[in-house]
């Protein structure tokens, strides 16, 4: 088993139990080097990445952020963007760590569930989603489940994706809405109330129907306006026959989710062993030259806090001193 030197900075959570990490540890020995690693894995929640230079950078996002080429090497995301060897999109987020798909629940439990549930605690999203929680909770109670326009009497508590799928298992339909409308940004907001066994009702990524059968959920964006897609809402929860139909309709690609979600990890397995296969001087794709060096520095100073804030923090006291000794020359040279 080869072993990768790495370090990993700028993540959202411990970096082995991302689901687009942890494929890697079935062939390669990751052994952590905060100082000099050869290959650094890094996201877009913090800048710490800038203070690497000799290594090949990886750039990890699940977010609505496009990578930025001239900081990394490589990049794995929800971006459509095609750039040679160095892009890898992400189909399905998070899909890498869910051993088997659970289709366990017969026609009358599906049938005979609560209507729908509307579970978010971000306001600082389109506002579509409260719009659309607001109108269709005109036909029936729509449970929200968190803090964002809670109506179950407090926040219920979902700590984790099992917590938060045992709770959509409850209900016919989920609302599954993106932060944006955004190309390739599909989250594990559809995902969960797939693998839940709870309807979909999307809105988002425009390509969405590129990742999953279009016939596996409702797609608001496939409608004129909201109350046209709150129109097929309303159909589906009245015509049993129909219901089911969509809801055993497979929603991955391939015969069997197993075998796509095999595919997926072989696809993702792929462009690991494509980067850390080669000799590390060839796996360079940044370049400093020209003015890269100079947009490249001047992100790196952006990010150096000014060299007396560092002073304060190493010696607060010598700091002081030395400014109170400033001002009382200062005060001396004007009394003269």
């Amino acid at each position: 088993m080869k072993t990768i030197r790495c370090n990993f900075v700028d993540l959202w959570e411990n970096p082995l139990e991302i689901g687009w990490i942890a494929p890697l540890l079935s062939e390669y020995d990751l052994v952590i080097d905060e100082k000099n690693p050869d290959y650094l894995f890094y996201s877009c929640f913090g800048n710490k990445h800038l203070q690497y230079n000799n290594c090949i950078k990886i750039f990890l996002c699940g977010e609505n952020i496009l990578p930025d080429f001239n900081l990394c090497d490589y990049a794995l995301s929800l971006s459509t963007i095609d750039y040679a060897d160095r892009t890898f999109r992400i189909r399905i987020p998070n899909f890498y760590e869910y051993e088997q798909l659970k289709r366990h629940l017969d026609a009358d439990t599906l049938l005979n569930r609560r209507f729908c549930n509307f579970v978010y605690r971000n306001s600082n999203a389109d506002p579509i989603r409260v719009r659309f929680f607001q109108e269709l909770s005109k036909y029936k109670k729509v449970d929200s489940a968190s803090s964002l326009m809670n109506n179950m009497e407090g926040p219920v508590s979902l700590p984790t994706n099992d917590d938060l799928m045992d709770f959509q298992r409850q209900y016919k339909f989920t609302i599954a809405m993106e932060n944006s409308s955004f190309p390739g940004y599909i989250t594990e907001k559809i995902l969960h109330p797939f693998l839940a066994m709870s309807l979909p009702i999307y809105w988002g990524a425009p390509n969405i129907s590129s990742d999953y059968n279009p016939n596996s959920f409702v797609n608001i964006m496939d409608y004129s306006s909201v109350e046209e897609a709150i129109e097929e809402v309303i159909r589906l929860d009245n015509d049993d026959a129909a219901y089911l139909e969509k809801m055993n309709t497979p929603f991955w690609n391939g015969d069997s989710f197993e075998s796509f979600q095999q595919s997926e990890t072989e696809r993702l397995l792929a462009f690991y062993r494509h980067i850390f296969e080669q000799p590390k001087e060839n796996a360079f794709r940044r370049t400093s030259d020209g003015w890269m060096g100079v947009y490249t520095r001047d992100m790196q100073e952006k990010n150096i806090e000014p060299t007396f804030a560092r002073l304060i923090k190493k010696n607060y006291k010598s700091c002081v001193r030395m400014v109170c000794k400033k001002v009382i020359l200062f005060r001396l040279k004007i009394k003269k």
